[in-house]
């Protein structure tokens, strides 16, 4: 409780007297017998919070997969001189797929390790994730979504290849025969390859883009129609999706900042991060995807390699790197040699569908949504390479506490004040467990965000605008703290974030603990408490800055939408060579921008390290 006053003092100081009060009834009232439920739970179950929390973060969620919560991102491009040798790249990733399903069939995965708390020695971590991103598929609901656990015996042997708006089912494994071979694969892909755009192809994908509800209640209308079950079943039961792109993205989609960051011709890194995000919407390729299948691998015409997933499955970790290894390996191979034996295996069996009247209206309806969603997207990437985590680590500091704190600097600078701040905290310490929140928005860094902007005539608007009063230093055009006392401040952000970082780790974050005794309380059909219901829980728990560490081995581009209207998506892949931001907004807000957002962040990770090195030579 002490923590959650913490938050509502930075994000809802206006509420903190109120909440309070709240707080001291519910410790003194129904708080311990909640408390008490929580831990009967846990005797009960591997994990008391994994199921509540799948349901709160994803499952009950009403909005659109594609950009609220699908992450998408975009690898190093691939070089092909034909579209054999392209066929035979998808040939071998798959093959290696399958070698990695067999993998996780015998449950042969080495624990991932960090670690321990006491610093001592290795604590494995849960992979649970792992095993379970290849047998999951988000189902649509009318209340809520179902997440469906896949049997092994009957799901998984299957790929579907998307092309020109077309699904196609290729059988990877038979009963009569084993494994399909990666010359059998080279020529199936090959002839899904070759087959021409038929203008006539309802683009059925756009139905997994619409609100969950919506394409709910399109998915029972499908449904009366066996066709229609037949080819749901083999979408749900796939091993993955491939989409094979014919298109790219126009010059409209490139980064906003005008950098010279062309990532191949007149693409850019945002470009490409859009491509792999929503594939630019109905008129480009948004129905080329099945968006509730965890794992969907993108080969554009021009070498763009990429990937989206279903995340309710797992945490980018587990997906990311599957896809990373498998790339890394199928990089290795030698050039094929070009000789395949002739395959006497059936065609790709073609997805063909029975169309009511009424799915051609959600059909359009799907389309119209979408396509106002992806125009919405604001998306801005920044790549920084003034200095590195290396940079980082030698003045004894996290990178991610460094990140965390400069996002909240740019925040601050940008918009007056500090609003809930959701960073993911993997906690596979625990068995089945996913993430917490580490946020950022601490006491600590407010009062480090208004020194470092003391004069700052931008925040001084933004303050105006947000009727913050700025105690008589309005149109002050000079800095009051010393370099000194700005350091001290930042070390006790980063001392406060630091520990908020670590708690979260380590099981002691409070966010799904207060969810835990929310979902209590409505359970037993008792009356919810009155600080779940109070105005200040919702404002700690609007999410307008959402944040989150996704390094991966190379350079690659990664992102998501802002989980609110009024609110930024903040993915950033800590590199060698610096670090790459992803910044996203909605146009619609009017307030928040990707770009001046990236462009101050910028500006404040100079003016960061400008400010340490000043400390070193003093």
């Amino acid at each position: 409780m002490q923590k959650y006053l913490a938050q509502v003092e930075v994000v809802a100081p206006n509420h903190l007297e109120k909440t309070r009060h709240l707080v001291k009834a519910f410790l003194s009232g129904p708080g311990p017998k909640l408390q008490q439920r929580l831990v009967e739970r846990r005797q009960k179950m591997t994990n008391w919070a994994t199921d509540w929390w799948l349901k709160d973060m994803y499952l009950s969620v009403p909005l659109a997969l594609p950009i609220n919560s699908n992450p998408g991102l975009a690898a190093r491009p691939k070089r092909f001189s034909s579209q054999k040798d392209a066929a035979v790249f998808l040939a071998r990733f798959l093959t290696e797929l399958l070698n990695y399903q067999e993998l996780l069939d015998e449950n042969g995965l080495e624990p991932d390790k960090v670690k321990s708390k006491d610093g001592k020695g290795m604590q494995p971590l849960c992979m649970a994730q792992h095993y379970q991103i290849f047998r999951t598929y988000r189902r649509p609901g009318i209340n809520s979504d179902e997440q469906v656990v896949l049997d092994r015996a009957t799901s998984g042997n299957n790929i579907i290849i998307a092309h020109h708006n077309q699904f196609y089912s290729v059988p990877v494994r038979a009963p009569d025969r084993g494994r399909i071979t990666e010359s059998e694969l080279v020529q199936q892909i090959l002839s899904i390859m070759e087959t021409k755009a038929d203008p006539r192809t309802p683009p059925f994908g756009i139905l997994t883009t619409a609100k969950r509800p919506a394409w709910a209640k399109a998915r029972e209308e499908l449904l009366k129609h066996e066709r229609n079950r037949h080819n749901l079943d083999l979408l749900e039961c796939c091993l993955c999706v491939v989409c094979i792109d014919d298109d790219i993205l126009p010059a409209t989609f490139n980064n906003p900042l005008k950098r010279e960051d062309r990532w191949i011709g007149d693409r850019d890194y945002a470009n490409v991060l859009h491509h792999a995000l929503h594939g630019g919407g109905s008129r480009h390729l948004g129905a080329n995807r099945w968006f509730d299948k965890t794992f969907h691998v993108i080969l554009g015409k021009d070498g763009m390699w990429g990937l989206t997933y279903e995340h309710s499955s797992g945490e980018a970790p587990a997906v990311f790197k599957a896809f990373e290894d498998l790339t890394e390996k199928v990089d290795s191979m030698p050039p094929p040699d070009g000789n395949f034996v002739p395959s006497h295996l059936a065609a790709p069996e073609k997805l063909e569908w029975h169309l009511s009247e009424q799915t051609l209206n959600h059909i359009r309806d799907a389309i119209t949504s979408f396509d106002s969603l992806v125009e919405d997207l604001d998306l801005c990437v920044l790549w920084f390479e003034d200095y590195s985590k290396d940079f980082v680590k030698a003045c004894r500091i996290s990178p991610d506490v460094y990140v965390q704190l400069a996002l909240q600097l740019t925040y601050f600078k940008v918009h007056g004040k500090l609003v809930a701040t959701y960073e993911s905290a993997g906690i596979r310490r625990y068995a089945l467990g996913r993430v917490d929140c580490i946020r950022a928005a601490s006491p600590e860094a407010l009062a480090w965000a208004k020194a470092m902007c003391q004069g700052d005539p931008e925040t001084q608007a933004a303050n105006e605008q947000n009727n913050i009063p700025d105690k008589g230093t309005k149109r002050v055009q000079f800095t009051i703290y010393s370099q000194e006392r700005l350091k001290e401040l930042f070390d006790l952000a980063v001392q406060r974030q630091t520990k908020e970082m670590n708690d979260n780790i380590n099981g002691q974050g409070i966010d799904n603990h207060l969810m835990g005794l929310h979902y209590a309380a409505k359970e037993a059909g008792e009356p919810v408490p009155g600080i779940f219901t109070d105005e200040a829980y919702g404002i700690v728990n609007h999410f307008a800055l959402s944040t989150s560490q996704v390094t991966t081995k190379n350079d690659a581009i990664i992102g998501y939408g802002p989980v609110v209207p009024d609110g930024y998506g903040c993915a950033y892949n800590m590199r060698k060579n610096g670090f790459i931001f992803a910044v996203t907004a909605f146009h619609s807000d009017g307030r928040t921008n990707a770009t001046k957002f990236a462009q101050t962040l910028e500006q404040n990770l100079r003016d960061i390290a400008r400010m340490l090195k000043h400390a070193l030579h003093q």
